[in-house]
């Protein structure tokens, strides 16, 4: 499946940025069910940071790995630190071309796309968690929610498992969206693999785009979902991937 144009990319971000600053000002104290311990309020901050750190890397056309800029000093006011990262992060992304070379950890496409997408589907995911926080949520678009899982099991899962040693029990698993879209991967000694078809699946996944995404996130249960076949896989990879 297409992943969204750079342009398409840099439009949801300001979208689910924007819904994430909306769901906020219902209240900063609410507590966010999928993030052990977090109020709405550590949300913001911790995303700011993100879209910070990207937007430098971007602005400055970095072609090596820049830290995470210090956390904003006490007191300071979340929806407005968010509102301004959102911006700056929005004006990098539309001053850059999407080949344009910036460093990222994947170890694949050094480019500008790279951070538009990350930041899509980041951006996505908590935007969710912060609906869900007073009981809002909605689901992540359509075709948003496809590519996100293509960037998950092409790019995060492999970036986990190679990164913390976490090890998933040998077994291929299917995501199936009910209207459109298919996303086997096989996981083992040998890390992550992408079939092009999925034979004979340990476990079979069916639901729609978002909560398939949002399931593999750990954001709703996997019992939400129509599962075949051995469901304590999908335990284990809720046991071990933390997102």
């Amino acid at each position: 499946m297409a992943t969204p144009s750079y342009s398409e990319l840099v439009a949801s971000i300001r979208k689910e940025g924007e819904a994430i600053l909306a769901a906020a000002r219902f209240g900063v104290e609410a507590e966010v069910p999928a993030c052990d311990g977090w109020e709405v309020d550590d949300l913001l901050l911790h995303l700011g940071r993100v879209y910070c750190r990207a937007a430098t890397l971007v602005s400055e056309r970095s072609t090596t790995q820049q830290d995470y800029p210090p956390e904003p000093a006490a007191g300071t006011d979340p929806i407005e630190w968010l509102t301004d990262a959102l911006d700056d992060l929005i004006e990098a992304l539309s001053s850059a071309d999407p080949d344009t070379p910036v460093w990222n950890w994947s170890g694949d496409s050094q480019t500008a796309a790279f951070w538009a997408r990350r930041m899509a589907h980041e951006s996505a995911v908590h935007r969710y968690d912060a609906q869900r926080a007073h009981g809002v949520a909605q689901p992540i678009d359509d075709d948003l929610a496809r590519d996100g899982l293509d960037e998950m099991l092409a790019i995060l899962l492999p970036r986990i498992v190679a990164r913390d040693g976490v090890t998933l029990p040998s077994a291929t698993f299917l995501f199936a969206a009910a209207d459109e879209g298919e996303w086997p991967v096989r996981v083992g000694p040998d890390g992550v693999e992408r079939p092009v078809v999925s034979k004979d699946p340990d476990v079979t996944v069916r639901g729609t785009p978002s909560a398939l995404l949002l399931a593999s996130y750990n954001r709703v249960k996997w019992t939400s979902l129509e599962v075949e076949g051995d469901a304590t896989l999908l335990d284990s990879w809720s046991e071990l991937l933390k997102f």
